[in-house]
């Protein structure tokens, strides 16, 4: 093994399996689906439980092909796309944290008031840029998925369609 097949294993590993716990915290439990469901909902509103089941099927099947080696590609391909998708959702996020910060600021009167706005203002702060930075880190991963689709797909895996075109991996050997 090169050093560019260990790279692209060790790529596709991460990868996949940061996908595959985002798909199992997306459905662990009723409260995780609602979620998901409404953060969805901030893009996509229509059908937005049709949508975030999509996105955890993307997420969990695209991450499943890409740690086993089953046509890593496509199951890359699948990931870049969702990461768009999951990229604009972390820009809605920004709007509608300074929507809750203009809804919640006239509540807070009276003494510590002032002081409460403040704190208000920091958390939303904090927010906005969290999902700023999220949205970004979404483009970033999209590079990488991006990379397994074009060039990454390499030995090892069970099966695949190699950067050379050739069908490639243990399956082929049969």
């Amino acid at each position: 093994m090169i050093l560019e097949d260990a790279g692209s294993l060790l790529l596709r590993l991460a990868i996949g399996w940061l996908f595959l716990m985002g798909a199992w915290g997306s459905v662990k439990d009723q409260g995780a689906r609602d979620f998901t469901t409404s953060e969805t909902a901030l893009v996509f509103k229509w059908h937005p439980r049709l949508f975030a089941y999509t996105g955890i099927a993307m997420m969990g099947l695209g991450g499943l092909s890409i740690v086993l080696g089953v046509f890593p590609r496509l199951g890359a391909l699948v990931l870049t796309v969702f990461l768009f998708g999951g990229a604009m959702i972390h820009f809605a996020k920004r709007a509608q944290l300074a929507a809750y910060e203009q809804q919640i600021a006239p509540a807070l009167t009276g003494d510590g008031a002032q002081q409460a706005r403040g704190t208000l203002r920091a958390l939303t702060d904090a927010g906005i840029m969290g999902h700023f930075t999220a949205g970004l880190k979404n483009y970033a991963l999209a590079g990488a998925t991006a990379y397994l689709v074009l060039a990454g797909a390499r030995a090892p895996m069970l099966i695949g369609v190699g950067p050379d075109g050739n069908w490639q991996g243990l399956l082929t050997w049969f």
